[in-house]
């Protein structure tokens, strides 16, 4: 079985790499240094971290024919997957990981997210700019019942994140 991994970074003879072609973006991730200490602030510990988390947000149809890359025919049969050694041009529908404007774009995603959400999740939705960084939740809290009550809201608000996989509703063709 091969696994396709794309490298952003890889420049061949010298010439730029795609990240170097590309614009760097604001950095919107707190401070790791302060989301450590507010962390060991308090007494009890919320940990959290979403599974596949580039996967997880749909590039906007517009947009996919910019993000094309080759790669061999695949055809499945009884057997499975075979490759071919024709190449054919494929492009991503998903937010690749690994390009200079993932982490920004994933980032603006979820606080976008935790805006539209402030009413259904008013304890969680803003501790997403200072406490996430990147797919990971980290938060301290005063006791157990809080913690309780910031992991179901949390789950909520990333489960309306699952609802938004083609993109947040004004970005849909």
């Amino acid at each position: 079985m091969w696994r396709i991994v794309f490298d952003a970074s890889s420049n061949e003879c010298n010439g730029p790499s795609f990240n170097d072609a590309l614009e760097i973006c604001p950095s919107l991730l707190p401070e790791v240094l302060a989301t450590v200490l507010r962390f060991c602030e308090q007494p009890v510990a919320i940990i959290g971290d979403i599974q596949q988390v580039f996967l997880q947000l749909s590039l906007d149809r517009i947009d996919r024919d910019l993000r094309r890359f080759f790669w061999y025919r695949i055809f499945q049969d009884n057997e499975g997957n075979h490759y071919t050694t024709e190449v054919v041009t494929y492009r991503f529908t998903r937010l690749p990981f690994g390009i200079t404007y993932s982490p920004f774009l994933l980032s603006a995603t979820v606080r976008e997210l935790a805006t539209m959400c402030r009413e259904k999740c008013p304890k969680t939705a803003p501790l997403i700019d200072s406490h996430m960084f990147m797919d990971d939740f980290l938060a301290g809290v005063a006791d157990g019942n809080e913690a309780i009550g910031i992991y179901y809201e949390l789950t909520a608000l990333m489960k309306t994140n699952s609802q938004w996989l083609n993109g947040p509703p004004a970005a849909r063709n």
